[in-house]
């Protein structure tokens, strides 16, 4: 019974240590601390070697740990070499007073167009915050020179292009639109301006019933992926499907298909494991085409940890949520238009 215990364990600061390392953003502190658990393992099975497992067994498990362990110190090693970035360069004062940074107006404006705030282009330019801020105010840079310049009516223009007729956009999504164009306008300018352009549907809008949805609570990226098909179109053979990260709400596929089987929905999954790695576990419903999703999730994960959770669509938050955005963005609009198209044929 002891070993039992003993594999269980190893195996699950194996996978938490694993799960850590493939994380996209991974910082010396995350190496650190998975080098210390991989070497408290390592000294743990010399300890249980020829006591609570077999020597061969044992053999074989060190030498798999001492290659992972030399893996993660070498990536530590270059962590350390090069973790620091840019640094902006320092103009020595040959008088009095302290050195200065070397931070031009043209940096500030660049970090600015792109959305960073002040915080992010302090982490960039690897300095304080205080000296962003007081640069920010000696290049006269406010907080209404970071939106666009633009009239009520230019911007009802770009506001009527974008909503093209569909009610249903709210106006974050509008926002987001905006932004693509590289147009940054504040949220209170955009409200306002969907009521200029149409204060009936933004009346229908402010009393829809949402949904309340609990807290979902996730340990990082790639802990879980939510994946499920979307069939609001399925009566002109259109299937969506798609996955979701449960903690940075990144889709990492969104695909139309005329079907509905397991392998449309395994090479998407595969595209996306391509781009951004093998999540831990995936959520999914009981349909048939999750099928070859979750077998490869227990194949490639394990069968006997939760590597494919499957439950009732209801539970699956996450992309729930997204399908209501992806119809009050996009589909409602494919809708109506199939159904007038079939209507005036029906006719």
């Amino acid at each position: 019974m002891a070993w039992r215990i003993f594999i269980s364990r190893c195996k699950n600061i194996l996978n938490d240590c694993t799960r850590r390392l493939l994380m996209d953003d991974v910082g010396p502190d995350v190496l650190q601390l998975a080098l210390r658990r991989l070497e408290t393992m390592q000294r743990s099975l010399q300890w249980a070697r020829g006591r609570l497992i077999n020597v061969t067994a044992a053999d074989q498990l060190l030498r798999d740990l001492a290659e992972l362990i030399q893996e993660v110190e070498l990536s530590t090693q270059h962590g350390q070499q090069g973790c620091f970035g840019y640094q902006a360069p320092v103009v020595f004062n040959r008088g009095r007073g302290r050195s200065l940074y070397l931070i031009t107006r043209e940096q500030l404006s660049f970090l600015k167009s792109c959305g960073f705030t002040a915080p992010q282009m302090a982490d960039i330019l690897n300095v304080s915050l205080r000296t962003i801020r007081r640069r920010l105010r000696q290049y006269h840079f406010t907080r209404a020179s970071m939106y666009a310049e633009l009239t009520d009516s230019a911007l009802d223009k770009h506001v009527q292009d974008i909503v093209a007729g569909n009610e249903q956009i709210g106006p974050e999504a509008v926002r987001a639109s905006l932004r693509v164009r590289g147009l940054r306008v504040q949220r209170r300018r955009v409200r306002a301006s969907m009521l200029r352009i149409n204060p009936g549907a933004a009346a229908l809008r402010a009393v829809l019933r949402r949904p309340e949805r609990r807290t979902n609570q996730v340990a990082g990226p790639n802990s879980l992926w939510h994946i499920d098909g979307n069939h609001k179109l399925i009566r002109w053979r259109i299937v969506i499907h798609g996955a979701i990260d449960g903690y940075s709400r990144l889709v990492v596929f969104l695909h139309a298909s005329n079907n509905n089987r397991s392998s449309t929905v395994l090479s998407s999954f595969i595209r996306a494991v391509v781009s951004y790695g093998v999540p831990s576990r995936v959520r999914t419903d009981r349909g048939g085409e999750n099928n070859a999703v979750c077998l490869m999730m227990n194949i490639f994960r394990g069968f006997d940890r939760g590597s494919a959770l499957r439950g009732r669509s209801t539970h699956n938050q996450r992309i729930e949520r997204l399908w209501g955005d992806l119809w009050r963005g996009m589909t409602n609009v494919y809708c109506v238009i199939y159904f007038t198209t079939w209507r005036r044929k029906a006719s």
